[in-house]
């Protein structure tokens, strides 16, 4: 195989993936308007055990998490920058690292790593059962009912999950750090409060969106990959969540850059 041929596989391949990506978003969001019936009640179900799934059960896991990350952002804050003269950026740094970055991207890479995972395999398996064919053949859009719902239900989830985690990490994160920094409530929520803007809690939101999106459509995609075979579940769950990361990162420093340079 040329040079040439390798740098064209090497570039068509993204953006084949990036095409099927945003068709199959396209078109499950368009089946919302153009099938709506009876169904829609079934539809509805699917969405509200997908943001329980995704949302609800994964409270545990994040309380840790938020807990244990913001004790040490805090403890490294109050600790760090009085020693060169920061003690008035230490508001902003916390809406900084948590609120607008660690937030939203550890919430997503929790989603990614117990729900995206489930989503990949899941429809891998129904893949090769025929259960896909056999939605199909009831007259049954599996863009409908299988797709569309889990989009709705992550994006949600994570947009939840997210605020969820930026309230313990800030708070709860304080209450762990109080036995090691002495630093008084009422300043630290003046510090929050005079830091905290609303496009800090807005872009914040909007990354949980699209984060949500991201994940759900590429886990579907790479479940929807399957053909023949139970052993090209695990490599589709795999690659799905290699993909997850890469995009969530990228759209992460692109949603960053824009709002905020």
């Amino acid at each position: 195989m040329s040079l040439l041929e390798r740098t064209g596989i090497a570039v068509w391949r993204p953006l084949d993936s990036a095409i099927e990506m945003a068709t199959l978003l396209t078109e499950a969001f368009r089946t919302a308007w153009r099938e709506r019936g009876p169904s829609d009640g079934i539809i509805l179900d699917v969405t509200l055990r997908q943001i329980y799934f995704t949302g609800i059960q994964a409270l545990k896991i994040v309380t840790v998490v938020a807990l244990l990350l913001g004790g040490a952002v805090i403890i490294e804050a109050f600790t760090q920058l009085p020693r060169v003269g920061g003690e008035s950026v230490i508001g902003s740094i916390l809406v900084v690292v948590v609120v607008r970055e660690l937030g939203p991207i550890l919430t997503a890479i929790i989603v990614i790593g117990r729900s995206g995972t489930a989503i990949s395999t899941e429809i891998g398996y129904m893949m090769v059962n025929n259960e896909m064919q056999a939605i199909s053949m009831m007259g049954i859009n599996p863009l409908r009912a299988i797709v569309l719902p889990r989009i709705i239900g992550v994006a949600a989830a994570i947009a939840c999950l997210s605020f969820y985690f930026n309230i313990v990490a800030l708070f709860g994160g304080y209450a762990f750090a109080r036995f090691i920094v002495q630093y008084p409530f009422h300043r630290y929520v003046s510090d929050l409060s005079g830091a905290l803007g609303f496009w800090d809690v807005a872009v914040s939101g909007i990354k949980c969106l699209v984060f949500g999106v991201i994940v759900a459509v590429v886990c579907c995609r790479r479940g929807f990959s399957v053909r023949f075979s139970f052993t090209e579940i695990p490599q589709a769950t795999t690659g799905a969540v290699v993909t997850c990361l890469y995009l969530c990162f990228a759209v992460n420093m692109v949603i960053t850059a824009f709002f905020y340079i």
